[in-house]
């Protein structure tokens, strides 16, 4: 199976739950939307989603309504403008799984990393009336090319 294939069968799982736990119909226009997102290289603009819906003619505003739908579900997550960027960037959530990223602070590069003292910390850790069952941690810094370039300003 690949990855994206189980990204959105993971995705497309939790959806469901969502909306029959909020009395919400289930649509093969949703799903499709969600299936051209999980195939987007992560993370994506509002406008890469549309293009990539494009084909399957899928309306802008189902696109529109649908990102808002999967927000509230947390299957994705908007990283809103910042860090030099001109559109809000959406990403597949890890609700249902754990994860980690660092994400450059100047230019807004992003990578997933995976720390297994971390992972242990917080599997041992007890918190009063709360079961963790996943996380999602991200570091904010400033990336290596980053920190170059502004040694090489000051030099100048």
């Amino acid at each position: 199976m690949k990855e994206e294939d189980a990204l959105y069968k993971a995705a497309q799982e939790h959806l469901s739950a969502y909306l029959r736990k909020h009395a919400l119909r289930k649509s093969n226009v949703r799903n499709a939307v969600l299936r051209k997102m999980c195939a987007l290289r992560q993370p994506f603009t509002e406008t890469q989603l549309e293009e990539a819906c494009l084909d399957a003619q899928i309306a802008k505003a189902t696109v529109y309504n649908t990102l808002a739908l999967l927000i509230k579900a947390e299957i994705i997550t908007a990283y809103e403008r910042g860090f030099g960027q001109q559109a809000t960037r959406y990403e597949l959530t890890n609700a249902y799984r754990s994860h980690m990223q660092i994400i450059c602070k100047k230019c807004g590069r992003r990578a997933s990393f995976y720390d297994k003292a971390v992972t242990l910390m917080l599997k041992e850790h007890k918190y009063a009336n709360f079961e963790a069952q996943n996380y999602t941690l991200v570091v904010y810094g400033e990336c290596r090319l980053c920190r170059t370039l502004s040694v090489k300003k000051k030099k100048i």
